[in-house]
């Protein structure tokens, strides 16, 4: 992350968030390893609760719980990048299945490849369905970003739409994402210039894959390890946003909801798109948006209870500050699982607003 983007994007205590308290401006504790405008190591305390929160890899990692992040991404943190694809094929064979590893590797081919196989120097190349393609039909629906203004990527992953939204005109493009091994490629990729990834080609057979990001701006981007239920920004602090397939993905959906309209400026657009592709893995089906009690009167659709949540007049005081004002539907997307298996989804895209506050 360049300095200056710390310092403007002025980092608030996600702990603190979660606690609902006031959540103050982290200060810098330390920068531990800084090459050149690079913050590549460093830790941020909170003047308040006197929490820490790292920055590794260039990533400033903000969340309520880091022993709680630690305990599920530590692994990524720790693995190493630098061996050669024989022992990293070796290792893999070693593993096996099921392992954070096998499920590292495994989520690292389905999205990269979905990110930046279109722009892929090795091995086959993604024809179509690209995640650029659904971002360019998500900002199709708004007025191009207005220069200087920041934008934020929530779900970002590998962070091919954070760098497209700095294509677009963003003054800073900010991806968010609570995935360590994702935001540290995207991270590569903004200091480097190109990405590498494991690509699965059967079983536990992956091949290297790489790209690179040619025309697509560096210098607005940055990247932040946070949970999208207690993100660490100010309030209003975003000119506009991109949540692309994140609503079904997250604990709270609703608390997603919540936070997006929170840190948006008022009028800013919210772009979301989803296939509610419920799982009770990801998401308990209690906190799911439709999928479930069919015998009501939205007979277990998503759409008119999503739609009725974004309502300004939603029942049981639930205001995300957000409302609807245009949308698209089967917009197409697809997930590469591996050579011969590929996942088709039809979407749901949406163009939000946040509502300016009641006077």
């Amino acid at each position: 992350m360049l300095h200056a983007h710390l310092t403007a994007l002025g980092l608030t205590c996600a702990t603190c968030r979660a606690a609902q308290r006031v959540a103050p401006r982290l200060t810098v504790a330390t920068l531990s390893r800084v090459d050149g405008d690079d913050v590549r190591e460093g830790v941020l305390v909170c003047p308040a609760c006197r929490c820490e929160h790292p920055i590794i890899d260039g990533v400033a990692v903000v969340v309520p719980d880091l022993g709680a992040w630690v305990e599920h991404q530590g692994d990524a943190v720790m693995r190493r990048h630098d061996l050669s694809p024989v022992l990293d094929s070796l290792l893999g064979d070693a593993f096996g299945r099921g392992g954070s590893f096998d499920r590292e590797r495994h989520d690292l081919s389905t999205y990269a490849t979905a990110h930046w196989g279109d722009r892929a120097t090795t091995g086959t190349v993604e024809p179509f369905g690209s995640l650029a393609e659904l971002v360019a039909t998500a900002l199709a629906l708004v007025p191009a970003p207005v220069p200087g203004d920041a934008w934020l990527d929530v779900g970002c992953s590998t962070g091919r739409g954070t760098f497209e939204l700095a294509a677009a005109g963003a003054g800073l493009a900010v991806g968010v994402d609570l995935n360590f091994a994702m935001l540290a490629r995207a991270e590569a990729a903004r200091r480097t210039g190109r990405i590498a990834w494991p690509r699965r080609r059967v079983g536990l057979v992956f091949d290297p894959a790489e790209a690179t990001l040619g025309e697509l701006p560096r210098d607005r981007v940055a990247f932040v390890c946070a949970d999208v239920g207690a993100l660490p920004f100010a309030d209003g602090a975003f000119g506009g946003a991109l949540s692309l397939n994140v609503l079904d993905c997250v604990p709270s959906p609703l608390a997603h909801l919540l936070e997006l309209g929170r840190v948006l400026a008022a009028g800013a657009p919210a772009l979301l798109s989803t296939p509610y592709d419920w799982s009770a893995s990801a998401t308990a089906a209690a906190q799911w948006i439709g999928g479930h009690s069919q015998r009501g009167p939205q007979q277990g659709a998503s759409e008119p209870e999503l739609r009725r949540i974004l309502s300004a007049d939603a029942a049981a005081g639930i205001d995300t500050g957000l409302v609807v004002v245009d949308e698209r539907d089967d917009v197409p997307w697809r997930l590469t699982l591996n050579a011969r298996s590929t996942m088709h989804y039809r979407l749901h895209l949406l163009r939000l607003a946040r509502r300016a506050p009641a006077p």
